[in-house]
């Protein structure tokens, strides 16, 4: 009798072996696996443990995975309902396994023949392993995707709702805006200039109704209604900067703020000048707010800026508090604020402006020092991009 033969006998005696010993061994896979009678496929795992004994068989017989990849998508997909983790599938899994091994080794197969049989069952079960895993995973990664993508889609939404009624809002408001704006202009030409109380009171109108405009303005931008003047032209980034730490310089001081620059002379920027330094002003004033809240010794707001192959890249560090994991995720997005009253805007038109001069912004955070980064093209001849 060859080789082949005496093989192909084996394997038929073993193949048959497994088919009588099913119940046995899947009455002491019952016993031991990690199973829930409350488990809502209880009856189908039970049909599961005899369906995968006799795929043994079979597997003995044909070494075909075909079936094997049929069964573990339906466990994967029962066990994921019934919401198992990976951990308890894999144990039961391999619980199997030695059960079926236990059974091999009382039976009458001598040493060789069990050697052979045990490889068997080992090539088997690390098939069954492996495309249970598979598609486990894929089903549970499939789950995940489609949440994300319904969360993303409810909060775009969110976000248009929000938009278009923040534009609503901000366009019912700045007319009336403009004429409360002019009328109080009237009354200030109108009232006596000596007397430091009336002129007190129109100093704080007016500081109350430019921010007033500031938010329209930010809401305004933010549903994407450029203004009729945003025109980018060539500028020198390098005076931008300085200037707008010049501006800054009072709040600065009274806050006991040391300014570390480390600007590169005249650096070249295609873009709107205004929207620019609204960026860097809003980044800016953030920083002095945090640092205002934050009780140290040393405050410090350091503001770098250079040009690298075509790129500008502008670092805006503050000692301040660490930003949360969390918020650093999201913290460009419309009514997201670390601040107890913020509106939330402010960072978000800051994106949108960058993003519209083709550039990126991002934030890092840890508890010595926390960073928001511009990245610009040094030149674009083709201007900000229109919406």
């Amino acid at each position: 009798m060859n080789f082949d033969l005496r093989e192909s006998e084996f394997e038929e005696r073993f193949a048959s072996f497994l088919e009588q010993s099913q119940p046995e061994i899947v009455e002491k896979w019952l016993l031991g696996a990690k199973i829930s009678q409350e488990d809502p496929y209880y009856e189908e795992i039970i049909k599961n443990g005899k369906r995968t004994v006799e795929l043994i068989s079979r597997y003995i017989r044909l070494q075909d995975e075909s079936w094997i990849m049929t069964l573990t998508k339906k466990i994967a997909n029962e066990r994921i309902e019934a919401n198992v983790n990976i951990g308890e599938f894999i144990a039961n899994i391999n619980f199997g396994r030695s059960v079926v091994i236990s059974v091999l080794n009382e039976s009458s197969f001598d040493r060789d023949e069990l050697s052979k049989g045990l490889q068997i069952i080992n090539n088997y079960f690390n098939a069954y392993s492996y495309h249970s895993v598979t598609e486990y995973t894929k089903v549970k990664d499939n789950i995940i995707h489609d949440k994300n993508k319904f969360i993303q889609e409810m909060h775009s939404d969110r976000l248009t709702i929000l938009g278009q009624l923040g534009a609503s809002f901000a366009h019912e408001f700045r007319n009336p805006l403009t004429s409360i704006k002019g009328f109080l202009k009237l009354l200030e030409d109108d009232s006596d200039a000596n007397n430091s109380i009336e002129k007190h009171y129109f100093e704080i109108l007016n500081s109350e109704m430019k921010s007033l405009e500031e938010k329209v303005s930010q809401f305004l931008f933010l549903s994407k209604m450029r203004g009729s003047d945003d025109r980018p032209l060539s500028l020198n980034l390098s005076g931008l900067l300085r200037y707008t730490i010049e501006i800054l310089y009072p709040r600065l001081l009274e806050s006991n703020i040391e300014v570390e620059t480390a600007i590169t002379p005249d650096i070249p920027l295609f873009g709107v000048e205004e929207q620019i330094k609204q960026v860097i002003l809003n980044i800016m004033i953030n920083s002095i707010e945090e640092l205002n809240e934050n009780k140290i010794d040393h405050r410090k707001i350091e503001l770098r800026a250079k040009e690298n192959h075509g790129r500008i890249t502008i670092e805006i560090s503050n000692n301040g508090r660490q930003i949360s994991s969390h918020l650093v995720e999201s913290i460009f997005q419309p009514f997201i604020s670390t601040k107890k009253l913020g509106t939330g805007l402010g960072l978000s038109v800051c994106k949108q402006i960058i993003e519209k001069h083709e550039g990126v912004i991002s934030v890092r955070s840890n508890p010595e020092q926390t960073t928001f980064v511009i990245e610009l093209p040094v030149m674009v001849d083709k201007g900000v991009k229109e919406e």
